[in-house]
């Protein structure tokens, strides 16, 4: 059992690494549950979750999402976390098919532009520091959590 747990710990370690430092190549990794923001093609979701415990269904209309239905399942991942790269525009249904998570809330519709939208004013380097700090110390947190509750 330590060694599945060290297992995910590592993957999940990497994952944020990955989402950290993979350069404006890669996309725009987005955290899934830290706020809105802007989606487009080639970002990635990273849902982080426990598996077993939940889940990420995608469904294709507002219709089953609505409903939390799975009936006509797109993809179904269990292994989480879970990386999914968005590689077409589009509105994108997404939920947890796991008891009544989804019924609860535990829900995600996006709207997936072609292109990202254009940033008003280059952000200066104090600024981009600052926020790049923000965004460490907060996975730093949350990667804490995680190994804290694998390991119990």
């Amino acid at each position: 059992m330590m060694a599945s747990k060290t297992h995910y710990t590592i993957l999940l370690l990497s994952a944020v690494t990955t989402a950290l430092f993979a350069g404006s190549a890669a996309g725009v990794y987005h955290i899934i549950g830290t706020g809105k923001r802007n989606i487009s093609i080639g970002d990635k979701l990273m849902f982080l979750y426990r598996r077993g415990v939940y889940n990420i269904v995608e469904v294709p209309t507002k219709e089953l999402f609505d409903k939390c239905c799975m009936k006509s399942i797109i993809n179904r991942y269990q292994n989480g976390p879970t990386i999914i790269e968005l590689t077409q525009q589009g509105l994108r249904y997404y939920f947890c098919g796991i008891g009544n998570h989804c019924e609860e809330g535990q829900k995600l519709a996006i709207n997936v532009s072609a292109v990202a939208p254009p940033q008003l004013d280059a952000p200066n380097t104090s600024s981009a520091t600052a926020s790049t700090g923000a965004a460490l110390r907060y996975l730093a947190g949350l990667a804490v959590c995680v190994v804290s509750e694998l390991l119990m």
